[in-house]
């Protein structure tokens, strides 16, 4: 059992307990519960949209389709492995172009050195 304490009776030495939790949500009341299932649901669609690098509207919209969190997280975790194999391929076929262009500016810069030689 989880118990806050928030003021203590300094001259007697005792705590006063502002409230405590047990397995039971009897101290919640009943017309709350959607909000705070609302609020728990929108922070753990943050916190794995911070995660996964995707936005919360992102992860809203697969969990609609999917219907379960757990589901929404797995789906999610294989967006972002694809989303990084893709940009590692994408990276490296660029810079390959890159790298050819390169040479051949190199290849071009060096054709015309040897034609001003040539001509002088």
């Amino acid at each position: 059992m989880l118990q806050l304490t928030f003021l203590k009776d300094s001259a007697r030495g005792e705590s006063t307990t502002a409230f405590s939790t047990s397995t039971t949500h009897s101290n919640i009341h009943k017309g709350d519960i959607a909000h705070f299932a609302q609020v728990g649901f929108d922070t753990l669609v943050q916190s794995l949209a911070v995660q996964q690098g995707f936005q919360a509207d992102v992860i809203r919209t697969i969990y609609k389709y999917l219907g379960s969190f757990e589901n929404t997280v797995e789906v999610i975790e294989a967006m972002r492995e694809a989303a990084e194999v893709h940009a590692d391929a994408e990276i490296l076929s660029r810079t390959e172009e890159d790298d050819i262009e390169d040479d051949s500016i190199m290849d071009d810069s060096v054709k015309e050195d040897t034609i001003k030689e040539e001509e002088e």
